[in-house]
Order: C-alpha cells, then sequence, then structure tokens
C-alpha cells in the first residue's frame, strides 16, 4: 500500500482561510436603522469611497468549486495606492514605497476596534480623515466627505459600522 498523503499544518490553515465564510453586513443594529444604513452605502458611492474600496469583485475560475466564479463583498480594489504622507511609515514591500498600501478590504470593519494599517485609531471618522494627506490619492474623496453634512456622515459611518 501507498503512504497516505498528509497536509501540513500551514496547507491545512491557509484552506480552512480561504473557505471561512465572508462576514454579513447587519441591516440594523441597536438604535441605527436600516434607512440610515441604506443612505450611508448611497453616500459612500457618492462621495467615491467605492473608487477603492470596491464593493464587490467575482472570483476568477478555480478548481475549488466553492471559490469558483463567487462574488466576493469585500470592498477593496486589491490594489495598492500612494497615501500621501500622513499614512507614510517608511516601510517598504516590494515594489511599494513607504507612502503606499494596499486597498484594505472593509468587510467586517464593523467588528473591529482599531483602524488604519497601523491601528492609529478608534475612531472611523478619523480613520476617514486620515486618508487625506500631501500626495494622497484619496485626497478629493475626503473632501467630498468634508462636505457632507454632520447627519450625511453619521449616515455614512453607520453603514460602514454594518459591514
Amino acid at each position: 500500500t501507498q503512504p497516505q498523503k498528509i497536509s501540513s499544518d500551514a496547507v491545512n490553515f491557509a484552506d480552512f482561510m480561504r473557505l471561512l465564510a465572508p462576514p454579513t453586513p447587519v441591516t440594523s443594529y441597536g438604535n441605527i436603522t436600516s434607512t440610515s444604513i441604506t443612505q450611508g452605502s448611497g453616500l459612500f458611492e457618492t462621495v467615491g469611497c467605492s473608487l477603492c474600496h470596491t464593493p464587490s469583485m467575482k472570483t476568477d475560475t478555480s478548481s475549488t468549486s466553492a471559490l469558483n466564479s463567487k462574488t466576493a463583498n469585500l470592498y477593496s480594489d486589491l490594489l495598492v495606492h500612494h497615501m500621501g504622507t500622513g499614512l507614510a511609515d517608511d516601510i517598504t514591500q516590494g515594489s511599494a514605497g513607504p507612502d503606499e498600501f494596499r486597498t484594505a478590504p472593509l468587510w467586517g470593519v464593523g467588528q473591529r476596534i482599531f483602524f488604519l494599517h497601523d491601528g492609529r485609531t478608534k475612531d472611523l471618522h478619523e480613520a476617514i480623515q486620515q486618508h487625506a494627506s500631501r500626495g494622497s490619492e484619496a485626497n478629493a474623496v475626503i473632501n467630498n466627505y468634508n462636505l457632507l453634512s454632520r447627519d450625511d456622515k453619521q449616515a455614512l459611518i453607520n453603514y460602514l459600522r454594518s459591514l
């Protein structure tokens, strides 16, 4: 008989992570209504957040049927962007410079305690503001966000918390 082939722990863990169900968005929480969340969803698009935090993408052909041509609502374009001097951390990785970061997926952001690549804030409004600085590709989007009324900003934050 042939010896049984056993996967390594690393391969098993990678498979486990790859096949986890994505976070499920909520339709309301606490005193936050679905109306506010829906309004925030529209503002997410209008302001321009979705230019980088693309709400959904479709997976390519995969030999793993659970991953084959599936829609992933990860809220990322998976691209590397210049985020300016405010977020720069002087760490380079591959061809990415000290102010370049891959768009972080926002799925599950409502369950997070800390935000941004280095966890520098617990406040979503502050995390959004930190996207703006000299050389950031997000400056126009943050300007659009800053032009929103206080209630509209809160609706957008409520939407993010629902993800």
